[in-house]
């Protein structure tokens, strides 16, 4: 019976494997909250993710040449408030800009179903005036409030 009590003893006073076993649950916990934050910012449920709209965007006429090209939105979302004024002219961007080589240029005329709106709906489209195009020259279609680029097209 000695031995027994001098083993229970023994055990109770034996608190080596605590400091390693709060480490591992320590590691797990802040594993767990980080892999959270991330899925968060994500999945846009923390603020601050500006989510560009899906929409299917054909550049027509980017040839040599060329003076004037036009953008068709062929589906997908609606890009919202796209324009500054419903007047279709002026060259006024808010939510979209098109780029000629990294500078904004400005809109001749925007087709809305023969109405001018603030939106760039599928079954709209818009006919630019450029200077004469370049081989190599560059064009993309930029979301401002994201930065993203909807579509981009090179002039062969």
């Amino acid at each position: 019976m000695n031995a027994k009590k001098r083993k229970r003893r023994s055990l109770k006073k034996d608190e080596r494997a605590v400091s390693p076993v709060i480490g591992v649950i320590l590691m797990i916990a802040i594993t767990v909250v980080i892999a959270a934050v991330v899925a968060a910012f994500a999945y846009g449920i923390i603020g601050g993710v500006t989510k560009s709209p899906n929409a299917a965007l054909v550049v027509e006429d980017a040839a040599v040449g060329k003076t004037n090209i036009t953008i068709i939105h062929h589906g997908g979302d609606p890009i919202v408030d796209a324009f500054k004024n419903e007047t279709g002219t002026g060259g006024n961007w808010s939510n979209l800009e098109v780029k000629l080589e990294g500078e904004n240029i400005e809109w001749a005329n925007v087709t809305v179903g023969g109405d001018k709106n603030l939106n760039f709906e599928s079954g709209e489209q818009m006919e630019i005036t450029v200077s004469a195009l370049k081989s190599g020259d560059s064009i993309a279609v930029v979301y401002t409030p994201s930065g993203d680029i909807l579509q981009r097209v090179k002039v062969a």
